[in-house]
């Protein structure tokens, strides 16, 4: 029974090279397959089965071939990709560090820019806010704890609570040396008028207030009570 397996499994083989081909015989009624060598197989048939084998052959070269190709195209293809996500994250952090650049660059110019000593300087014909001496420093007192004058939330009195924050120099009656004025607008002796102006642009980060305005006069009438104030206690 092996025996007779085994030459099947070789008679298979051989179909499957080429080297036999079949053709169906009756034997004792039973459908069975002749086996004959292909080197006496009629023209038609070896014929037939050199066709066969020559379109095998091609079929398997056309596939390799598209393989190969489909193979190329996706590497290129995934080169490409990566390169120009390359270059994108490339600019990408080249734009971003210029950007910091410019920034920190602007940053430092600003934080050592002068100030320009004419706008907290009263002008020749500037007008003047007339009232009485004492509703204006009563005034002022209210105003110098008013945090919407600034435009960062501060208010006079939180650098200058309890009198705090002030030079030795706040000793003297105005006019008088003020290191921020001397240091920013390179003047010399202020006025008190001069010192609030200085402050509204400096801590709090406004625009000096309008010249004829009761603001300006009052919170200067409340400075100099304050002056007067801290000389007292030092």
């Amino acid at each position: 029974m092996k025996a007779a397996q085994d030459k099947r499994q070789k008679l298979m083989g051989k179909l499957a090279k080429g080297l036999l081909y079949s053709t169906p015989l009756l034997v004792a009624g039973v459908g069975i397959n002749q086996v004959v060598h292909a080197e006496n197989a009629p023209a038609s048939y070896q014929q037939a089965a050199a066709e066969g084998e020559a379109k095998g052959e091609a079929k398997a070269h056309q596939a390799k071939a598209e393989g190969e190709a489909e193979a190329h195209q996706a590497k290129a293809e995934g080169e490409a990709k990566g390169e120009a996500e390359a270059h994108h994250a490339k600019g990408e952090g080249e734009a971003k560090g210029e950007g910091e650049a410019k920034g920190e660059a602007e940053g430092e110019g600003e934080g050592e820019a002068e100030g320009n000593p004419k706008d907290v300087k009263r002008g020749m014909f500037d007008k003047k806010f007339k009232g009485d001496r004492s509703n204006l420093a009563a005034r002022g007192k209210e105003l110098y704890d008013d945090a919407s004058l600034s435009t960062n939330g501060l208010s006079c009195n939180s650098c200058h609570t309890d009198l705090a924050g002030y030079e030795d120099t706040f000793k003297n009656p105005y006019k008088h040396q003020v290191a921020m004025g001397e240091g920013v607008y390179g003047l010399g002796k202020i006025t008190a008028e001069t010192m609030v102006q200085i402050c509204m642009q400096q801590p709090m980060e406004a625009k000096p207030l309008p010249w004829d305005s009761e603001e300006l006069a009052a919170l200067s009438a409340y400075v100099e009570v304050l002056q007067k104030e801290y000389a007292a206690k030092n």
